[in-house]
């Protein structure tokens, strides 16, 4: 696949569940897609979503993600994980996503993780899979704290699209540019366009410095 699908003059919107900007060449939207859904799209990433998901992947259901998986225009795995508060328990939720990972593991695909206090148990998941190399916890907003830690865990974070700005200031000073990246989980009212603006003015990066950063960290994450 060619490194170019990342371009440093777009808007990367990391995360999200609705294409929503695809006249907009400017902006490029990757789209979370839960495993049964069909949604428009162009760049995606394809998983079960720990909400809407009661047993390990089927046979039938690791059939499907390998066909999607083989697509170009599927970047990696996703979102999949850990919620404390909603969905099974947490020892039925571990084996389901630990059902996703060794599928990620044998394809060698960046994965995107849904985490809710459940922090622990996710880096205790990641030690048993040291084969995958990427690894990104989406709508981050906790504290710098947590960040420097899963960052010396090897995370990447995609910070939420609804944190208050001096949680962006935080953050931005907390955690190093490459391992960040900006979303908006199709929330209502919130575009991607906006918050680079704000982590802009923030930050004193240009628009397209922090462009070409974002964009940079994707290729890398997604080893294109």
């Amino acid at each position: 696949m060619s490194r170019e699908i990342f371009s440093y003059h777009q808007f990367l919107d990391f995360h999200t569940h609705k294409l929503r900007h695809a006249d907009r060449e400017d902006v490029m939207e990757i789209v979370s897609i839960h495993l049964g859904q069909e949604k428009t799209r162009h760049y995606y990433t394809i998983g079960l979503h720990p909400w809407w998901t009661e047993q390990k992947v089927t046979p039938d259901e690791r059939t499907q993600l390998n066909s999607y998986l083989s697509d170009p225009n599927c970047l990696g795995m996703g979102e999949m994980g850990l919620d404390n508060l909603k969905g099974p328990t947490m020892e039925v939720q571990m084996d389901i996503l630990r059902s996703q990972l060794q599928i990620a593991q044998e394809l060698g695909k960046s994965v995107i993780i849904h985490c809710v206090r459940a922090f622990d148990q996710l880096i205790q998941i990641k030690k048993e899979f040291p084969k995958i190399d990427n690894w990104c916890v989406h709508g981050y907003g906790r504290h710098a704290v947590l960040a420097r830690q899963l960052i010396n865990q090897g995370f990447y974070l995609s910070l939420m699209p609804s944190a208050p700005l001096e949680k962006y200031e935080d953050l931005f000073s907390a955690i190093p540019h490459d391992r960040i990246f900006l979303e908006t989980d199709s929330m209502p009212n919130v575009s991607i366009e906006e918050i680079y603006l704000r982590v802009s003015k923030l930050t004193g990066l240009t628009l397209p410095e922090l462009c070409k950063q974002m964009n940079n960290n994707a290729r890398e994450f997604f080893n294109l």
